[in-house]
């Protein structure tokens, strides 16, 4: 497909080349190779007259007469955006294309495709590069009707004719540069491939390129990335006389160097008000239009101040346009060599960034695709899990409720023997052993039934300084066989809550419990309690927090799900039922490491009048 494109182009170029001694018909062929090509309905190039004010003539590719008279003042028609605009206009099976040059405008070249063969995006290109090479015979068009001179008319034909040899170099190296940025979908190396595109010599060939992202959300533009000339040919290398475009050197290597360099550092450290009147940044981003400022100093606003920070010479701000918002400006200058920014540069640059900012939008809409598939997957992962924990739950508590009886029978056939045994007999440790085995089993099956239940939960006013103290109280003898260091912060206006005293004070032991846990070897636990706020109305917050060494990231992760443990006891339900028993109080668990150990943050919403709990 892009062989024929390119021969496509090959053949519009050799028709415009045939203008220098038939433009008119080299105008009705490159209009029927057009149609024929694209399997066009309809096509037309609408000619303006001396004054630009009215279209006099219509060039078709049928018909007795290559340019028919007509009588049409553009108004505020379609043709007259795609004009003012300087930039196509397409609207479902119709489009619009202006043909002009940097002095003139010469008309519109009109389109209508067939009923299901819209036109694409290569299609799109190709008229553009058409339009170029019309804008070339519409101008010798143009001067025949204002009668020129015969002796300096061959002069304007070779002219011209160069003037189609630059315009051919100049759509093959936006053809290259379109490929360069369609060959990735990553955001950050599509950035640096559109300003390395920008600046290298036989591309944009500007000194400097610079990307500031707008941020509608803080209402500013924001500098994203800066490249020089040096910087560039790190991306786009040189192999022996010509360019590799195909093969870009973004490797994260290659990338950092052009991020740390001094001027990028700068770049990024400039952040614009997204006003009208304050920057030609901002006038960019918010009208559409390329913007030329030729005395950077003496911009109003924070224009001055970016061009003194970034040192900047006469510059063209150009909008990165997205299918309903500008994305960004891209900004160039040639502050090194002084190079004059003429009007075909300016054009060039337009084409540039017409090609970046749909290369930028597809590639923020694959991310946010890809985000979104992410977070279907997670959401997936966590249904799915749920119903394996509600049928393991199931499961559990049908086992659990089978074992406790014979355990009760166990257990106690072997506290009569460890009684009625003589002191220091092997029956009477063996005795003892089951009977601790088996109390630990039926510990451990209440934690599973407990868990399996739906818990009825009791509400009513609660203190939560009572209910510290009381869990302090019951683990007074496990923290007297410790060497851990307690230390309790609560607040004096702490607020009262509504819960479950029982519950909540399960929930303090838990977390204490696994404080101790972490701290064998000894170490400072530390209570607080304050007043905080949670989603935005008043809260209490409880801080447990030890100096165990803290929770690796992968146990992170699972220390809420049920059954998950690294220890070699116990059942990993207790944080799970803490977890479940604060989400019932319509509360929320927080866990992060610290500098020595781990800290879980509850927070709990305030008592009010009428709470409402579910």
């Amino acid at each position: 497909m892009e062989e024929d494109r390119w021969g496509l182009l090959q053949q519009f170029l050799r028709l415009a080349n045939c203008g220098l001694t038939d433009y008119p018909r080299s105008i009705r062929d490159s209009l029927a190779l057009l149609a024929s090509s694209l399997k066009l309905e309809e096509t037309a190039l609408w000619l303006l007259g001396p004054g630009e004010d009215e279209f006099d003539q219509v060039a078709t590719a049928t018909g007795p007469q290559i340019f028919s008279p007509c009588a049409r003042r553009p108004g505020r028609s379609t043709e007259a955006e795609a004009l003012r605009l300087r930039h196509p206009v397409i609207r479902g099976l119709n489009a619009w294309y202006p043909v002009f040059d940097p002095g003139h405008n010469y008309g519109v070249l009109s389109l209508r495709s067939a009923e299901g063969n819209p036109l694409g995006t290569q299609d799109r290109e190709l008229v553009a590069a058409v339009c170029q090479l019309l804008g070339t015979l519409a101008r010798l068009h143009h001067h025949s009707r204002e009668k020129h001179e015969r002796a300096s008319a061959l002069d304007q034909f070779r002219t011209l004719s160069a003037e189609n040899d630059r315009k051919f170099r100049e759509i093959s190296v936006l053809y290259r540069i379109s490929r360069l940025m369609h060959s990735t979908l990553r955001l950050n190396e599509l950035m640096h491939l559109i300003l390395s595109a920008a600046t290298v010599p036989d591309g944009g060939g500007f000194d400097r390129a610079m990307l500031f992202m707008v941020n509608e959300r803080s209402g500013v533009l924001q500098g994203l990335l800066g490249v020089t000339r040096e910087g560039a040919e790190l991306v786009l290398p040189r192999q022996g006389s010509g360019r590799i475009w195909d093969r870009p050197e973004i490797t994260p290597e290659v990338l950092e160097v052009q991020r740390r360099s001094q001027f990028c550092r700068r770049v990024v450290k400039q952040r614009l008000p997204l006003d009208l009147n304050d920057s030609a940044l901002a006038r960019a981003a918010l009208t559409g239009q390329v913007v030329f400022v030729a005395d950077p100093l003496g911009e109003d606003g924070s224009g001055a101040a970016l061009a003194e920070a970034l040192q900047l010479g006469p510059y063209l701000c150009a909008p990165l346009l997205g299918r309903e918002r500008a994305l960004g400006v891209l900004v160039v200058d040639n502050q090194s060599s002084a190079e004059e920014i003429t009007p075909a540069r300016r054009r060039f640059l337009e084409l540039f960034v017409s090609h970046a900012g749909g290369a930028v939008e597809n590639s923020m809409l694959v991310q946010r695709l890809e985000g979104a598939h992410h977070d279907l997957r997670e959401t997936q992962e966590r249904l799915i899990q749920g119903e394996k924990m509600a049928v393991l739950g199931e499961m559990a508590a049908s086992v659990a409720h089978e074992l406790k009886n014979p355990l009760v029978s166990i257990g106690g056939f072997a506290q009569r023997l460890v009684r009625q045994a003589a002191d220091g007999s092997q029956v009477q440790e063996y005795s003892a052993i089951i009977a601790r085995e088996v109390q630990r089993m039926e510990v451990m099956l209440s934690n599973i039934l407990g868990f399996s239940k739906k818990q009825l939960l009791c509400f009513g006013e609660c203190r939560l300084d009572e209910v510290i103290e009381e869990a302090l109280a019951l683990v007074t003898d496990a923290l007297l066989h410790t060497s851990v260091r307690l230390v309790v912060e609560i607040a004096e206006n702490l607020p009262t809550v509504q819960g479950d005293e029982q519950k909540l004070r399960q929930v303090m032991i838990n977390f204490i419990a696994n404080a101790l846990q972490a701290m064998k070897e000894g170490g400072t636990l530390t209570v607080r309690a304050y007043r905080a706020s949670l989603r935005g109305d008043a809260a209490a917050a409880i801080e447990i927090e030890d100096t165990g060494g803290g929770i690796p990231p992968q146990v992170l992760r699972n220390i809420f799900n049920p059954f998950f443990t690294t220890k070699e006891e116990g059942t990993g339900l207790g944080l799970s039922i803490s977890h479940r028993i604060i989400e019932q109080h319509q509360g929320e668990i927080e866990v992060l490491n610290r500098e020595h150990g781990a800290v879980f943050i509850v927070h709990l919403p305030a008592f009010r009048k009428h709470p409402s709990f579910r």
